[in-house]
């Protein structure tokens, strides 16, 4: 969906709010250059080898599948850059799709290391009532992924099944595996290239496939909430340099994120 010729307002922008609505994901192309995905992806890579080292063979996941490997994300240049955290256009999807005074409260990646195997289908998050609700509420916290390459059937694009964000779950279906209700549903490839971003719903169904190319499949993840929703983001730390960096309408969309001592005594002094 493309928001850039009318700066994501109008017409386009109420295309794309309905096309998420209904589909639970919204595919936004060329918001990074080449240059900042080059950037991000060299600056991942090296967090990742620093993270693992060499072996990543047995590495699994809680969602299953072996070489998916998953590393929560620094708010250090380039990953804190407002342009990547709070790109103009993803703040105004965001908006529309969550209200305003959303925040982030996870920022995570996801690496499909070569001989990946299937992921079991999952969602990041159910129904907000449970079975409580026999009626699917509206998107109440969403994941931002920003890949880091092309995303292709070769290196393994995320497997997602359309719309199931708005299945609700009864007390008989709650305790089947996805795997196994999905069976019956269509599904999509993730197919994206690198400088896309993709806006998804966390109660999407969805998992990661075999990466059958000779390269690493990565993406950053960027978990935003509303304004009203508990979550802390108790996995995040804001260092004292980001924060000054930062401007204020950025800050505000971090503001539930524990900031470093260095910070918090310059603030009380």
């Amino acid at each position: 969906m493309d928001l850039q010729d009318d700066a994501g307002s109008g017409p386009a922008l109420a295309t794309a709010l309905r096309t998420f609505r209904d589909s639970g994901m919204l595919v936004l192309p060329d918001v990074f250059d080449a240059a900042r995905v080059a950037a991000l992806r060299s600056a991942y890579d090296e967090l990742l080898r620093a993270e693992l080292g060499h072996d990543t063979s047995d590495r699994v996941q809680p969602t299953d599948g072996r070489r998916h490997v998953q590393m929560q994300m620094p708010l250090v240049s380039p990953f804190s850059d407002v342009e990547t955290v709070a790109h103009p256009l993803v703040v105004r999807v965001l908006t529309g799709i969550l209200g305003d005074g959303f925040h982030c409260s996870y920022y995570n990646s996801n690496t499909a290391f070569p001989g990946s195997t299937y992921q079991r289908v999952h969602r990041d998050a159910g129904p907000v009532f449970g079975t409580d609700l026999g009626v699917p509420t509206p998107t109440t916290a969403v994941v931002v992924n920003i890949p880091l390459c092309d995303f292709t059937r070769e290196n393994g694009s995320t497997e997602v099944w359309p719309a199931s964000h708005l299945i609700v779950d009864s007390a008989e279906d709650a305790d089947v595996d996805l795997t196994t209700r999905a069976q019956s549903l269509a599904s999509a490839r993730m197919d994206v290239p690198a400088g896309a971003v993709v806006i998804r719903d966390l109660r999407l169904w969805h998992r990661g496939v075999p990466n059958e190319s000779g390269e690493a499949r990565s993406m950053l993840a960027v978990v935003y909430q509303r304004a009203w929703l508990s979550w802390r983001a108790r996995s995040l730390r804001v260092p004292a340099a980001t924060w000054e960096s930062w401007p204020d309408h950025v800050r505000s969309i971090f503001s539930t994120a524990p900031v470093d001592a260095e910070h918090e005594e310059a603030a009380t002094a």
